[in-house]
């Protein structure tokens, strides 16, 4: 390594290591609500701090902070306004910033700072630095898992190519069903592009509850089923394609196995002959270099939820174990992949 690139990989550390500043100031904007605030009226600190409870001579600085973001400008009279550009962080808007703020910073700073908890016992580090399970803020009643999720949906409507890559050609007049992923608001899309097609969403009520809401604004909501369900449990669902979109990632080997041979049940259940499963996840590579972003993700599972990201020959492990088999695969456009699952022909099954 030469002078030049060991300088370029120390700046860049630096670079990464300051950026907490900016991080901390757009999470604690987020959370008190200023985007909104300030694109509604601008305002003085004095006036803002009243409202919001707060001081005013610290409101003032932390302004000024947002200021040299320049996601706010002081005017001549003291008052402080939103800019333009900071308009991705108000409510409504379709960019998923603000909720982005609030899950990794609110919720994934501090697991990936006790790291060191995963690394002495195995188990994931968020219950050990926030006293509560994954499944805890993500569940019932949870602000937390409401940002999360809205976080998720927002990206899927927004960014749906890697979706439509993955399930490829569907047939018309097909089922297709979101498995235990959220909203599943990748299917809006889906069923915008084929009026025949209807969509299946599998998910705990308090998630389901939210999926409502967003596909009756969508207009989509009377060609959806809404299912209350746990995945590793069973798979309520009849359909002709299942979808596991980033889901095995989360769960160990244990339940990845169980979720898998729920589909399995669901899928040789005889009501749809020939029903397909799409695993969509980003796949360790076989070389660390080779895709940065998929071992970060597998460090992420680590940390947050006990999960792991698979390199291929792990999932057709998993996959053949669960009494499935691999009918093909693709790499997206995004750098994720699309595992394409059946069952195995009937002359095996009776083998």
């Amino acid at each position: 390594m030469d002078e030049t690139e060991q300088r370029e990989i120390e700046d860049r550390l630096k670079e990464r290591i300051a950026a907490y500043h900016e991080a901390a100031l757009l999470f604690t904007a987020v959370t008190a609500g200023l985007p909104d605030l300030l694109k509604a009226e601008p305002r003085d600190p004095e006036t803002l701090a009243t409202d919001l409870g707060l001081a005013p001579g610290p409101m003032r600085r932390f302004l000024r902070g947002l200021v040299a973001m320049r996601l706010c400008e002081e005017r001549d009279d003291g008052r402080f306004a939103l800019t333009p550009a900071a308009d991705c962080l108000t409510y409504g808007n379709p960019s998923n910033l603000s909720e982005k703020a609030f899950v990794v910073v609110g919720q994934y700073w501090m697991p990936w700072m006790s790291m060191m908890y995963s690394l002495r016992t195995g188990e994931p580090s968020l219950p050990f630095a926030l006293n509560k399970t994954a499944a805890d803020w993500r569940g019932a009643k949870s602000e937390e898992g409401r940002f999360l999720f809205r976080y998720v949906a927002k990206d899927e409507m927004s960014n749906p190519e890697g979706v439509r890559e993955a399930l490829g050609d569907i047939p018309e007049g097909s089922v297709i069903a979101s498995l235990g992923g959220g909203y599943g608001a990748w299917l809006a899309d889906v069923l915008e592009r084929d009026l025949s097609l209807k969509g299946v969403v599998v998910d705990a009520p308090p998630i389901l509850d939210d999926a409502m809401r967003l596909f009756d604004v969508l207009e989509f909501a009377d060609r959806i089923e809404f299912l209350p369900g746990d995945v590793r449990e069973e798979v309520p669902a009849s359909a002709d394609i299942y979808v596991l979109k980033s889901m095995l990632q989360q769960h160990g080997d244990k339940d990845a196995a169980a979720i898998l041979e729920n589909c399995r049940k669901a899928m040789s259940s005889g009501e749809r002959p020939g029903a397909r499963l799409v695993i969509y996840e980003r796949l360790m590579p076989e070389d660390a270099s080779e895709d940065p972003e998929a071992i970060m993700l597998d460090l992420h599972m680590m940390a947050i939820t006990g999960g792991q990201a698979r390199k291929l020959a792990e999932m057709e492990a998993l996959i053949g174990g669960a009494g499935l088999r691999l009918a093909g695969q693709r790499k997206t456009g995004n750098g994720m992949t699309a595992l394409d699952v059946r069952t195995p022909p009937e002359s095996e099954t009776q083998d």
